[in-house]
């Protein structure tokens, strides 16, 4: 465990030391650097201008990485630079409170201009993030309190009926002032017509900061009966007959009719209403909504089941944890909804999950009858591999409910991630001694949290296996990277938290660590290429992967 933790404290301090702003004298960090060269990442815009990223919803996991070092090792100086870079973009806030922020706005450090890539605009973006709002509390409180309101208010277009905007604007006019004293309408209509969908990568971010504003603030309780509010739009939308869903709770209004030619460059747009429907109603009938999409076509997108049951459930559950008996209602929310789908879903001989609209039914080896938002004309419905972040949450609702159900589950997916075999009747009783075949920060986690539910020492045995090949395998050059090939170091991964996370419960103080959240933020837009043209690119999926010859 020390060769483990001096790893880390250097990688932190190589962090430190070279890759804060070095123009300007700031306290921000770049979000990533060159293994091989040592310069930092960089996005080139569409006029061939290299940009140099800060985005701090790139950096949150970053942060928690130094608030858990200066924990374990008693050096203020991890923290205290996680600090100064929230409070100086605290004041650099717009005039309502937001941060930039997000998929589409961030900073360039080399100039400390605000950008974005060309086709967003540089909206404000907040999806799958969950911000380390526990820091940002104790660097600024009112500041942390006002930037929660404040994305509240960029991304609910209407009140009345909760109608959200995945892409927020910056300047709104924010009034604090009884921010949370809107009436609720609680008989609203089930999947009504809206201009700003509800997806809930989105709507469950805002759930998730008004219930830690409702919790750490006194004075601020009605917020986290907003989250409650906001949730349950969610969960009554499910389809009734399974408990399934839902991706959103309205449905893209229709605001004109769709071109009959399908290479229409605007062919899959939603203000043609609802996409499921357009491509799968004729056959599929009234399921097919896309609130009720069960399946999921690009393995690597943060949307589908696994952004309702992933993510999203993790980040519930999490904070269902943390309110204590608050958050009931949220936990038996979310463990409902993931038993319910994991019961349709779940593959365990295969590890694999059906694809399905919220009905249940299995749409393995039938053809997409047209092309359309989800894919072209012949296309099959095939099972896809489970995202490890599911298991992850599968573990943790199995940790909050006990409930057997979900241990199955558990067992299974252990089996099919090389961790073992898993006792199905008896947790604390695995039927053989547990050696890690396969290694990640994921995986991790999830065998962490068996060892505290269960105090039993094989887990916490097969969890510094997992840390000592984790670190064999993505520790090179001073960072952490996927592979010895893979070229660039992502700030924001997780590898480093997940192996103080083992030393802190080694140690007897998990509780040291900041809990693991998301796998953090992004950038997406569009790129010029060397031949000069564009590319519509994410940082996570088109830079950080790229490796050696």
């Amino acid at each position: 465990m020390n060769k483990m933790l001096d790893y880390i404290s250097q990688y932190a301090d190589t962090i430190l030391a070279k890759y804060r702003d070095p123009y300007h004298g700031t306290p921000l960090f770049f979000d990533g650097m060159n293994t091989f060269t040592g310069e930092p990442v960089k996005w080139r815009n569409m006029e061939g201008k290299d940009w140099e990223p800060s985005n701090i919803a790139s950096q949150q996991n970053l942060f928690r990485t130094l608030v858990a070092l200066s924990a374990l090792t008693g050096e203020p100086k991890y923290k205290q630079a996680a600090k100064d870079a929230i409070q100086w973009h605290f004041d650099h806030a717009d005039e309502s409170g937001l941060l930039i922020w997000g998929g589409h706005c961030f900073l360039d450090l080399k100039t400390l201009d605000t950008v974005g890539p060309e086709g967003k605009n540089k909206v404000h973006e907040i999806k799958h993030h969950y911000p380390f709002y526990e820091l940002m509390f104790e660097t600024d409180a009112r500041a942390a309190a006002r930037l929660i309101k404040a994305e509240w208010n960029c991304h609910i277009d209407n009140w009345e009926t909760l109608e959200l905007t995945r892409h927020g604007s910056y300047g709104r006019p924010l009034e604090e002032q009884g921010f949370w004293d809107k009436p609720m309408h609680p008989d609203l209509e089930l999947m009504r017509e809206a201009k700003g969908l509800s997806f809930v990568n989105v709507g469950n971010d805002l759930i998730y900061s008004a219930g830690l504003l409702g919790q750490i603030v006194p004075g601020e309780e009605k917020a986290l009966e907003w989250a409650e509010f906001m949730a349950w739009q969610y969960v009554r939308t499910r389809y009734p007959a399974t408990g399934l869903g839902c991706y959103q709770f309205n449905r893209p209004v229709k605001r004109e009719e769709a071109p009959t030619d399908e290479n229409h460059p605007q062919f899959t747009y939603s203000f043609y209403g609802d996409r499921a429907e357009r491509q799968f109603g004729p056959e599929y009938g009234e399921v097919a909504k896309e609130a009720w999409v069960l399946f999921k076509m690009d393995p690597d997108a943060m949307n589908g089941p696994e952004g309702i049951y992933g993510d999203s459930t993790l980040a519930q559950l999490t904070l269902a944890r943390q309110l204590g008996p608050k958050g009931e209602k949220l936990k038996q929310w979310a463990v409902d909804g993931l038993d319910a789908w994991l019961k349709y879903a779940y593959v365990p001989e295969t590890n694999q999950i059906k694809p399905m609209f919220a009905d249940g039914k299995d749409l393995t080896g039938q053809e997409f009858p047209r092309r359309g938002f989800y894919g072209k004309k012949g296309w099959i419905f095939e099972r896809k591999p489970i995202n490890p972040i599911v298991f992850l949450s599968t573990v943790t609702a199995w940790a909050i409910s006990g409930r057997d159900s979900l241990w199955q589950h558990v067992v299974a997916m252990a089996r099919n991630y090389g961790l073992g075999n898993w006792n199905p009747a008896d947790p604390k009783a695995p039927q053989a001694p547990l050696v890690a075949t396969q290694a990640d920060a994921i995986r991790l986690f999830a065998v962490l949290e068996v060892y505290r539910a269960t105090g039993t020492q094989a887990y916490l045995d097969l969890a510094k296996s997992l840390g000592e090949r984790l670190l064999a395998e993505h520790g090179h050059r001073g960072m952490f990277v996927p592979s010895a090939k893979h070229i660039h170091c992502r700030f924001d991964d997780t590898d480093a938290l997940a192996l103080l996370s083992l030393i802190a419960t080694e140690r007897g103080c998990p509780e040291v660590v900041p809990g693991f959240r998301s796998q953090g933020g992004y950038i997406h837009g569009d790129i010029q290429i060397e031949d000069g043209s564009k590319k519509n690119i994410m940082d996570i999926k088109d830079i950080y992967p790229l490796t050696i010859e």
